[in-house]
């Protein structure tokens, strides 16, 4: 992971979980402010195509549209949507989040690759959702919100993140209360303090 959006949810999630997982009602939105915009949630439900069931404001004018009750998987090409199905079903039984690279292409013809981070969310018998980022980082930057809509999208990259291990186990995340975003991450100058860090 490289962006901050993708650093502060990770860091968020993991301050959520609990022996099941990291259960929806975990979330909550206020905590999530600053990064909100660029965040999604979908339902794991394959077979629907794994639906959208909220659409951060940065999302929405990427795509020219709200894409709540949209299909995630949709917005991808046969390959790509293959891939993604295959390796979000692993995500679900393995309790880890993935990163993938993205190149996206827009109306105007620019390319921009985006950084886009999915993490599961707990439910009655396994992974029931997940939430995720999108964000932006490098190639090309429209200003103009019609010309800089997203006219196709390919996986460039795709993997898992590692699950932590503590002294030869995975590890129990502490039961501590979430952390706030905005705490997460605070600069001085070129530096970068990661509350928690040592």
């Amino acid at each position: 992971m490289k962006h901050e959006t993708s650093l502060a949810l990770h860091a968020y999630w993991q301050s959520c979980h609990r022996e099941s997982g990291v259960p929806p009602l975990g979330i909550r939105a206020a905590e999530l402010a600053p990064i909100l915009p660029s965040l999604f949630l979908i339902d794991l439900d394959v077979a629907a195509g794994l639906r959208f069931r909220f659409c951060g404001a940065t999302m929405a004018i990427r795509y020219g549209r709200d894409l709540a009750d949209d299909s995630f998987l949709e917005l991808w090409n046969a390959e790509d949507r293959e891939t993604l199905a295959q390796s979000i079903r692993l995500m679900a039984s393995r309790t880890t989040g993935l990163v993938a690279g993205v190149m996206g292409e827009s109306i105007a013809g620019g390319f921009t690759s985006f950084e886009m981070l999915l993490l599961p969310l707990a439910g009655d018998s396994g992974a029931a959702g997940a939430i995720g980022s999108m964000v932006r980082i490098g190639g090309h930057e429209e200003a103009n919100r019609i010309r800089a809509k997203l006219t196709a999208q390919r996986l460039r990259s795709i993997r898992f993140l590692p699950a932590e291990k503590k002294r030869g186990r995975t590890r129990d995340f502490p039961e501590t209360q979430p952390a706030m975003v905005s705490q997460v991450r605070r600069r001085y100058g070129h530096l970068t303090v990661v509350s928690g860090g040592k």
